[in-house]
């Protein structure tokens, strides 16, 4: 399943239906999120940017962007990842970012993907007592001068 939030704002639950072999009956799992319009004014953490473009425009090859989280929080916070498409980026992850203070991470596409155009996320989470867990999109879009249109791939 996927929840895609373009037309979400706000508090989301969404309940889906799962069927399997286990009896008739269909059983539901509750997803639910928070959509945040303005995401400069996320806590404990802001991450900027807040979405990983690493589309290219022109011959160059770009396929790395720094990004940067800053806890706005009066604790430090431990990081870690939850959730990524697999074999797909190599992600540097701080793994505590200090009260008050910023780290540095990067996220670099694989090889194998640089040519592929995708639409994709990953997730953290933190060690806050609510164990606060943020999703970033991670998207490319491909554009070289002088190639045609860019062919539609696949969204892996």
């Amino acid at each position: 399943m996927i929840f895609n939030t373009r037309s979400y704002r706000g508090n989301q639950t969404k309940r889906p239906s799962i069927t399997t072999n286990e009896g008739a009956d269909k059983k539901y799992v509750k997803i639910s999120s928070e959509i945040i319009m303005n995401p400069d004014s996320t806590y404990p953490i802001i991450i900027k940017p807040y979405k990983f473009d690493v589309s290219q425009f022109g011959e160059k090859e770009r396929k790395k962007l720094e990004f940067e989280i800053f806890n706005v929080s009066s604790q430090d916070l431990a990081i870690k990842l939850l959730d990524m498409p697999a074999n797909m980026f190599k992600l540097k992850l701080p793994k505590k970012v200090k009260a008050g203070k910023s780290e540095k991470g990067t996220i670099e596409i694989l090889d194998e993907y640089v040519s592929e155009e995708f639409e994709k996320s990953l997730t953290v989470e933190l060690s806050d007592d609510a164990m606060t867990r943020f999703t970033v999109p991670v998207k490319r879009t491909i554009r070289i001068p002088g190639a045609g249109k860019s062919s539609e791939h696949s969204k892996k």
